[in-house]
């Protein structure tokens, strides 16, 4: 690997494919209800040809697509800051934008219910992109997507760690039907016996349901069996952790085997919006998230990518020769503020604020904002440390991948900064590309990031890129 701050003389046309390469670009999350393509700002365009560029460009929708026509797309009881959703023509603006595949596992999947699923499905088929991570049952969503490109097949196992309890898929049995909904990777808490005893004598005090069976307990409300904190108590382990459901886990696993046989190129995808507990800092990954990723390369995964985290990045690792994205960052951001269900106008403001049913949309998201941003006057976030802050920018991964031997295998990561625009009102949330100050500051906080990892990011020092070499 080359040292952080060196000047490379032999970097190429970044997405140019060459012999046995051919590149692979990775998006975070795409939050889309304007459109793009139409969008003739430099700064915009230089971000957006990155994509078209590249050979495969694999995109995280973080929303669901639904024009408010259908009956069953109704806002779900359980939203995260907002209940998020974009236009159906999104996944034809995807396509217009060079995107071949989507992960859609994400814990705004089913913001409006079945019907906002089931319209974002129908929409990505009809715009002719592969898709994983959500489906009719369990083995839909956990099923892999395959694209065929005139480079080879790229397969796509997507999953997420952040859902409401009923947007987990259900597996269907020779007498009963499955549950549409999200590939989920639940995970367990690990804690010591001092711990797990002061945890139940808490949960029992206020009420909850606290069961123990043999070295696992479970805390939940009473009546909601289903909607559980799971723990299993280790005392070989000094500080909490956390790892995998080992029933999500062996799944994903048995799905990612399966696309290595099939692909010539596998990416695993988990949406991640936990933390590590002990570490506190929402940059650190959880156990569970390294445990999966971990897992994946075992099972021939070629990439793996974990985001989600709006931290806005984590650090990049190599294991066993395999690049683990631990979060590049989000990416597309925008668009006009949708209306919202009163569920969030009751959350954000009280009665005599924004709670009515007079207040207006802005009211209420002034009220989130004012409570919840980063100049809060109302909510104290205890954890994670670091909030919310998308400072100073996030990256946008290009892989290159050498085709030439017996497996297909990410040899370079080109790591192009980003943040979003703020020229026009019209053009909010656009990525950009940086230049300059601003650039090295995003990719020397990625280098900062990824050395407890062992992996050193190159900075060039005339190009504003970065990258890792395998």
């Amino acid at each position: 690997m080359n040292s952080t701050g060196d000047s490379d003389s032999t970097i190429a046309q970044p997405n140019s494919s060459v012999g046995h390469h051919y590149t692979v670009a990775l998006t975070g999350d795409v939050i889309m209800n304007t459109p793009v393509s139409g969008c003739r700002e430099p700064d915009v365009l230089a971000a957006v040809e990155l994509l078209a560029e590249a050979d495969v460009t694999h995109a995280h929708l973080e929303i669901p697509l639904h024009d408010f026509t259908r009956s069953d797309a109704f806002p779900a009881a359980e939203g995260a800051l907002s209940w998020m959703r974009g236009p159906t023509w999104v996944a034809d603006e995807l396509r217009r934008l060079g995107v071949d595949l989507v992960s859609a596992a994400s814990n705004h999947a089913l913001d409006y219910s079945y019907g906002g699923l089931f319209s974002t499905i129908d929409a990505l088929d009809s715009a002719g992109i592969a898709h994983a991570g959500t489906g009719a049952d369990l083995a839909a969503a956990r099923a892999p997507a395959f694209v065929d490109t005139a480079k080879g097949r790229v397969a796509l196992v997507s999953a997420t760690s952040s859902f409401p309890a009923f947007a987990r898929a259900g597996a269907a049995r020779w007498d009963a039907g499955g549950r549409p909904g999200v590939n989920p990777v639940r995970w367990v808490h690990v804690v010591d016996a001092e711990r797990a005893e002061q945890l139940m004598a808490v949960a029992a005090s206020l009420g909850l349901w606290v069961l123990r069976d043999d070295d696992e307990f479970v805390i939940h409300p009473p009546g909601l069996h289903n909607s559980v904190s799971r723990f299993r108590i280790d005392p070989s382990v000094a500080e909490p952790t956390t790892v995998c459901d080992q029933d999500d886990l062996t799944g994903n696993i048995d799905s990612i085997i399966y696309a290595r046989e099939t692909a010539d190129l596998v990416l695993a995808h988990l949406h991640v919006q936990a933390w590590d507990g002990l570490d506190g800092r929402m940059s650190s990954s959880p156990g569970f998230a390294i445990e999966f990723a971990h897992l994946a390369v075992g099972a021939g995964a070629d990439v793996v990518l974990l985001q989600g985290s709006h931290a806005p990045m984590r650090g990049i690792e190599i294991y066993d020769g395999v690049p683990v994205l631990h979060d590049p960052g989000p990416c597309f951001r925008l668009g006009r503020r949708e209306v919202q269900p009163h569920d969030f106008y009751t959350r954000w403001g009280n009665r005599s604020e924004v709670g009515s049913f007079d207040a207006t949309l802005l009211d209420a998201y002034e009220a989130r904002d004012r409570r919840f941003g980063e100049t809060s006057d109302g909510i104290s976030v205890r954890s994670p440390q670091e909030g919310t802050s998308h400072e100073p920018g996030f990256v946008l991964p290009i892989c290159t991948v050498d085709s030439s031997g017996n497996r297909d295998r990410v040899v370079r990561i080109e790591l192009y900064p980003m943040a979003w625009s703020t020229a026009r009102r019209s053009t909010k949330g656009f990525p950009v590309r940086l230049a300059g100050a601003r650039a090295h500051a995003v990719l020397n906080r990625m280098a900062a990031l990824s050395e407890p990892f062992g992996t050193a990011v190159s900075i060039s020092s005339d190009s504003d890129i970065g990258w890792v070499t395998l």
